[in-house]
């Protein structure tokens, strides 16, 4: 009974696998055993796909450890269900097994019908799959039994519409991985990512830091610039290798993934490049045929990210490293030769690196062609791998920080000697400024003998220049002096005309009262024009008189105090005054001469013989230009001086009283306007000028009366004096 009952079991076992593909499993290596074959794949999603006593004989064969894209209609439909029945032998059913899963895929694992682990994200909506890393490990125990050595899995995919599947051809290494290891074996790989991960930190600190080193170098001597290249160069190697540990111990997702091999694949080139640039400032050489080659490569490669033949990672950093490779052992072989320090360090840094690459990709190589591998132990190959990668940057490192000690050794040295030198420029100022000090107290004895000569000479030119300030205010007096003369002589030749007139009418009115019979009309008319010849005598007396008075009032009012003036009448007395005084001196002068004078401008105080003299000296030479320019027979010339006042308001400055003195002489050039003002400048010839009246009269003006004075030439037509004086002195 026993045995038929055996027999019963066995034969419902036989029925539930029956036409359903069996991997059997006679043995579980130490790696553990890949499931690759006898694995049916179906399109599409169905419940009843999980239970186990589905029938899969008409599903298609596949090897689920493929690239995605060899999946039939994965990409296309989004879904689709792996089915397989494990067989194990009764020596490994007494064991405790583990499933192993990695896969670049989500998915739900259902063993013997029932749902056991889900990873990722799997949904019908190609919107919500959520992929996982394919670095990621996931472990789920299986159940044993002697009795029941077979184990159904379904496996439930769902492919993520990631726009690196099309966008970026990154080789993929599977689809859906499963391992089938012994459980007391299963943290074996957890514990080499574990390492490879801390490997991967261990790079990232090692360039990050040589990055640091070397900026400070650079920052210390900026004309060093292989320490910037150089620290550009460990930098991007730091980002390429960070991307390792984030991709096996952070990132989770699939896109992460992809993320961390795009950024790695592009940092690698930009890491050589900079590289390269650094070999060719440590030696001094320009840039070499295949440094060009290399960027058109790494431009390829990142090109070919976003196209369906990309190189990948792996293969993108093969072939910059030869290519680097290559171009620095060339470099640093012409180095060799002209002996360049550092070379050998270099160089003998590049041959290990070289060694060991070679070692590392011919062991990959050896390993995807199913041969056996070269280094049997994964950590050798980390190993291998790390001398290979660092060994160039350690080697250019040391060199540079052996050229940087050698530099701040030099410069130190420097400093020694520029101490030195600073010493014995200190004694040699020493010595010189005790010679100073000798040649200093003879200079002193020099300044003051000099200084003596020169008060003496100040003496000189101070009396010389009170004799000319005298004689220009004699010249002034002589000049006004004639004016008045001349105001006073026509009154007195009226006086004396009709003096006579008069006498001669006395005497014809004493003849007529003599005759008889008289002549009463013609007394009346003799007796009318003598009234009228004395009215006149009268009136020109007055105005002598009155000439008189006002040079009385003149001379004693000359006290320099402030005084109400009316500007007009002071500007029209000197404008007759001066015109008069020119012609005493040169009956040939003659001119136009007019006042334009404000009606309304009020009255101000000033002191009236200061502003009269200021008038007089620019009327003079108003009168003088005119007349030296009539002198050169310029045809349809008519010489004419004008004399205008205006009332001025001029906003936050106040109330002026301007008065404008304007010729239409030869006027001033340009070359010699800075100097009009300035004492003892003249331009009129040697003895008939003095030079000290326009300054005279700008001193009277500014300081004086806190007015302006500006001058507006131009030359060939003329020239304008403006003076402006304030109302806030009243």
């Amino acid at each position: 009974m026993k045995k038929f009952g055996l027999f019963i079991v066995l034969l419902l076992y036989v029925s539930q696998v029956w036409g359903q593909s069996i991997i059997g499993i006679d043995s579980i290596p130490l790696k553990g055993l890949v499931l690759e074959k006898n694995w049916r794949w179906s399109a599409g999603d169905s419940p009843e796909w999980a239970n186990p006593e589905f029938d899969d004989s008409a599903w298609k064969e596949v090897n689920p450890t493929q690239d995605l894209a060899n999946i039939p209609n994965l990409t296309t439909k989004g879904i689709g269900w792996f089915r397989a029945t494990l067989e194990f032998s009764p020596l490994v059913a007494q064991q405790l097994s583990t499933l192993q899963i990695s896969q670049s895929v989500a998915s739900e694992i259902y063993i013997n019908g029932l749902l056991a682990r889900k990873i990722g994200v799997v949904s019908t909506n190609p919107e919500q799959v959520k992929a996982v890393n394919l670095f990621n490990h996931y472990n789920i125990g299986l159940p044993y039994s002697v009795s029941y050595p077979y184990v159904q899995i379904s496996i439930r995919v769902a492919y993520e519409q990631n726009p690196f599947y099309n966008r970026v051809g990154f080789n993929q290494s599977h689809c859906f991985k499963a391992t089938v290891v012994a459980t007391e074996h299963a943290s074996t790989i957890s514990r080499a990512i574990r390492q490879q991960t801390y490997y991967g930190w261990f790079q990232v600190g090692v360039f990050f830091i040589l990055t640091f080193l070397h900026l400070s170098f650079f920052s210390l001597y900026r004309t060093q610039r292989a320490n910037l290249y150089f620290s550009l160069t460990t930098l991007w190697l730091g980002i390429a290798f960070l991307c390792i540990p984030l991709t096996l111990d952070y990132f989770e997702n699939l896109t992460e993934y992809f993320l961390a091999e795009f950024v790695q694949t592009i940092a690698f080139p930009i890491a050589y490049l900079f590289l390269i640039r650094a070999i060719y400032e440590i030696y001094h050489q320009p840039t070499g045929v295949l440094y060009w080659m290399i960027v058109v490569f790494g431009i390829l490669v990142v090109i070919s990210l976003f196209t369906p033949y990309s190189l990948g990672s792996v293969w993108a950093e093969l072939g910059t490293e030869l290519l680097m490779t290559a171009e620095v052992i060339r470099v640093t072989a012409l180095a060799l030769r002209r002996h360049l320090p550092g070379a050998r360090l270099i160089m003998i840094g590049m041959g290990v690196s070289l060694v060991m690459f070679l070692v590392f990709y011919v062991d990959i190589l050896l390993k995807n062609y199913g041969f056996s591998p070269m280094i049997e132990s994964g950590l050798g190959g980390v190993i291998t791998y790390q001398i290979a990668v660092l060994c160039v940057p350690l080697s250019i490192s040391l060199y540079l920080a052996i050229s940087f000690s050698k530099t701040n050794k030099e410069l130190i040295e420097k400093l020694q000697e520029n101490n030195e030198l600073s010493k014995q420029n200190l004694r040699q100022e020493q010595e010189k400024q005790q010679l100073l000090a000798a040649q200093n107290e003879t200079l002193e004895w020099q300044v003051k003998e000099r200084t003596a000569q020169l008060e003496q000479s100040l003496e000189e030119l101070k009396a010389t220049q009170n004799q000319l300030i005298q004689k220009e205010k004699m010249a002034s007096l002589g000049e006004l002096t004639a004016g008045i003369a001349h105001e006073i002589q026509n009154p007195l030749n009226f006086v004396n005309n009709f003096s006579e007139v008069s006498m001669e009418l006395a005497q014809e009115l004493a003849e007529e009262l003599d005759r008889e019979p008289l002549d009463k009309e013609l007394l009346k008319e003799l007796a009318g024009d003598l009234t009228q010849n004395q009215q006149k005598i009268n009136h020109h007396g007055k105005r002598a008189s009155s000439i008189v008075k006002g040079m009385l009032e003149h001379s004693r009012n000359n006290t320099g105090e402030m005084q109400l003036t009316d500007l007009n009448a002071l500007a029209d007395e000197y404008l007759r005054l001066s015109y008069h005084g020119l012609r005493a001196k040169d009956k040939t002068f003659n001119a136009e001469f007019k006042g334009e004078f404000d009606e309304k401008l009020p009255k101000l105080k000033v002191m009236p013989q200061e502003i009269g003299r200021v008038l007089l000296n620019l009327l003079n030479n108003a009168f003088y230009a005119v007349h030296e320019k009539e002198r050169l027979k310029i045809p349809h010339y008519q010489p004419l001086v004008t004399v205008s006042t205006r009332h001025r308001q001029d906003g936050k400055q106040g109330t002026w009283a301007e008065i404008r003195v304007k010729d239409n002489g030869m006027g001033i050039p340009d070359a010699i306007k800075t100097k009009i003002f300035q004492p003892f400048f003249t331009t009129k010839p040697t003895g008939e000028g003095t030079g000290l009246g326009l300054s005279l009269s700008y001193d009277i003006v500014t300081k004086g009366h806190n007015g302006t004075f500006v001058m507006e030439s131009k030359e060939g037509e003329g020239t304008e004096f403006i003076i402006s004086l304030p109302y806030h002195l009243i």
